[in-house]
């Protein structure tokens, strides 16, 4: 009887021994990692670059981080839920979207998952050049002389929410375009481009603290930023925004609180990063912040405790980062 099971319990730990060293010996393995962020030369571009070279170090040895400067807000949910990336930077606002099959999104996304939330503040930005004369957006609409939108290239969250942004003032890119006006969705230094040689009177966007574009326009161009309505906040805010207020000085120029909409950035994962990688990842982000402040300035306003925040979440948090979280007390 007792013969059986000291036996038992011999093959039992065996087991679990093998179990140890085979996850030990994967572990080992190198990992080839793909992060999704935006184009070159952005704030997230950038983050990615800098949270990248945090979890280098952490990774076994011959492993690679590669920071993707494609897709964005929109776009990254869907990389990872196509395979086509491990780690991504998306909003608030459009991960939830994407989790939940909302608004931007046809059905849930179902291989994402949350790491940490609220990086950072993202407001909704609506830049005008002073030479168009436009000193509220309400007026496009019985201006005379045709009006010349910009947003980034189509898919991105910023140019998703220039298309809300219209709508609730009772606008469209179709309705533009009849006035005879225009909308070009181009890159960021065509942007710059553009507002320098008076090509276009407006440029709407997400933008942080320290943006490097609104850094150039603001310095190479006459321009200021427009507030939203109250009415046009009410509606943004049903679609998922955030009812913000740009302090004063956010930017070059801006001497008065601008009320508009904001949303926060969030780091993703597809469910099959590996579940130490994830802890990992979750772990330094949450703990570093004084390092990522240097990355970015931006990343100033990220709240390490609310970090697992589910209202800044917007999707299932990664099984690692559970772990994370459970053992600092941050989650339940």
């Amino acid at each position: 009887m007792w013969t059986r099971r000291w036996i038992g319990f011999v093959v039992i730990v065996v087991a679990l021994c093998l179990v140890i060293a085979g996850t030990a010996v994967a572990q080992d393995k190198p990992l080839h990692l793909r992060f999704a962020t935006v184009g070159l030369g952005s704030s997230w571009y950038i983050y990615g670059a800098g949270i990248a070279s945090l979890l280098r170090p952490e990774l076994p040895k011959g492993s690679t981080i590669d920071v993707l400067p494609i897709a964005g807000g929109i776009g990254n949910p869907k990389l990872l839920q196509g395979g086509e990336a491990e780690v991504a930077l998306a909003m608030s606002v459009p991960a939830r979207w994407a989790c939940r099959g909302e608004v931007a999104f046809g059905k849930p996304v179902d291989k994402v998952r949350a790491l940490v939330g609220g990086l950072d503040l993202y407001y909704v930005g609506v830049f005008v050049t002073d030479r168009s004369g436009i000193t509220a957006l309400g007026q496009i609409r019985d201006r005379r002389q045709p009006f010349r939108l910009l947003t980034v290239p189509l898919g991105g969250i910023g140019e998703y929410a220039a298309r809300q942004v219209l709508a609730a003032y009772g606008m469209s890119y179709d309705w533009i375009k009849q006035q005879g006006g225009s909308i070009r969705h181009v890159g960021r230094p065509a942007t710059v481009s553009a507002f320098q040689e008076g090509a276009a009177d407006a440029w709407i966007h997400t933008v942080d603290y320290g943006h490097p574009i609104v850094t150039e326009i603001t310095t190479v161009t006459a321009s200021r930023i427009l507030p939203l309505s109250e009415e046009a906040v009410a509606e943004l805010v049903t679609q998922g925004w955030e009812r913000a207020v740009m302090p004063p000085n956010t930017f070059k120029g801006q001497t008065a609180p601008i009320l508009t909409v904001s949303a926060k950035t969030n780091l993703l994962a597809s469910v099959g990063l590996p579940e130490p990688v994830a802890y990992k990842l979750t772990k330094l982000v949450v703990e570093k912040k004084a390092e990522l402040v240097k990355v970015h300035a931006a990343l100033k306003d990220f709240e390490p405790a609310r970090a697992a925040d589910p209202g800044l979440l917007g999707c299932p948090l990664h099984s690692g980062a559970e772990r994370y979280y459970r053992e600092k007390g941050l989650v339940r």
